[in-house]
């Protein structure tokens, strides 16, 4: 296991830098995820549990959420099993705990199990801050808050690449960010989707291909004719980038991406240049979504962000045809844009 590393806040603090990213992540007695992006902190206890199954097939998983936290559950998770297994502990949602939590895992910190692992999120704010402090400073911390700069996303981007063991030129690693966004989720998805249908190096072309010049193979052009209302194009290129051998996933990473861009400028008409420094979204970007969000309610707009959220859930298992389930979302959402604003 680990030592604690420095503070997350400290590691910025001095020159701007961010602390250790998720891919540094090693099992150890207390590991801090500090940061509001749930994706980078999913891709942490990811790796985290997964290299402590390496080390120890027989581990024991127990996920605990801070809101719904039961008296001594951490207590007993972390005792030592009778079969042999030892303790991962993950904890979401630190930043809701309720006050059984926060006493349990202040009594906890005096005197770590030595065989338990236990993993912590906390996306932010005020909730626990002594608590925050403590595990700061005895935790290894892990910086999992958002990636604001377009560096940070091209570091992200390029990481990627190099986890999978795949070059990329720099040039395309701009035109990737420039072309899907900031949504790291998204960009994690595209090159996922690159590195599967293009072989050698990723180059601008590469990128140009499938999130730019033809339109015709991306998810992109699927996802602007159906916030379009243009329901009739949306399935036909959706039918044709499916045909083309094209995973539904990235698919409708990039239309969940356009309907996460429309929900966050809906009924903000501050100027794009603005919106763009607060959200980091290029403004080109603000602009497309602001007219896309003049299509939808406020209450369909709701509706399509659960109708990604859904179909998502469904695309990774819990549907036997998922292409019949991307093509359903597809037409919902380019109904409610076609109904207009005043639909409900």
């Amino acid at each position: 296991m680990t030592p604690p590393a420095r503070s997350t806040r400290a590691a910025r603090a001095k020159g701007g830098q961010r602390g250790p990213n998720f891919r540094t992540a090693e099992p150890a007695l207390l590991v801090f995820l500090d940061g509001a992006d749930d994706y980078q902190a999913a891709r942490a206890f990811e790796i985290i549990r997964n290299k402590a199954r390496e080390a120890n097939e027989s581990i024991d998983v127990t996920r605990i959420d801070g809101e719904s936290y039961e008296p001594s559950q951490l207590i007993l998770a972390s005792s030592p099993s009778l079969f042999g297994g030892a303790p991962l502990i993950e904890i979401h949602g630190l930043e809701k705990m309720n006050e059984a939590l926060q006493k349990d895992l202040l009594n906890y910190l005096e005197a770590p199990q030595d065989d338990a692992i236990v993993v912590l999120h906390h996306s932010g704010g005020q909730r626990g801050k002594s608590l925050v402090n403590i595990l700061k400073k005895r935790a290894s911390v892990i910086d999992v808050s958002p990636l604001k700069k377009d560096q940070e996303r091209q570091d992200f981007v390029l990481g990627e690449f190099k986890a999978l063991r795949r070059k990329a030129d720099p040039e395309a690693v701009r035109a990737l960010v420039d072309s899907v966004g900031s949504d790291v989720a998204e960009l994690g998805a595209a090159v996922s989707q690159l590195v599967s249908d293009v072989d050698g190096p990723i180059t601008v072309d590469a990128v140009t291909t499938y999130f730019g010049g033809r339109l015709e193979t991306t998810g992109f052009a699927v996802a602007d004719a159906a916030v379009a209302g243009r329901g009739a194009e949306a399935v036909s290129l959706l039918r044709y980038a499916l045909a083309s051998g094209l995973d539904p996933v990235p698919l409708l990473a990039a239309i969940g991406g356009k309907v996460r861009q429309i929900a966050k400028v809906a009924g903000n008409s501050a100027p794009s240049g603005q919106l763009a420094s607060e959200l980091g979204m290029a403004p080109w970007m603000i602009k497309q979504a602001q007219a896309s969000s003049r299509r939808f309610s406020p209450t369909n707009i709701s509706k399509a962000v659960q109708l990604i959220a859904t179909t998502d859930h469904m695309l990774k298992g819990a549907s036997r045809n998922p292409e019949y389930a991307l093509e359903r979302c597809v037409i919902a959402i380019s109904r409610m844009a076609a109904a207009g604003p005043r639909a409900s």
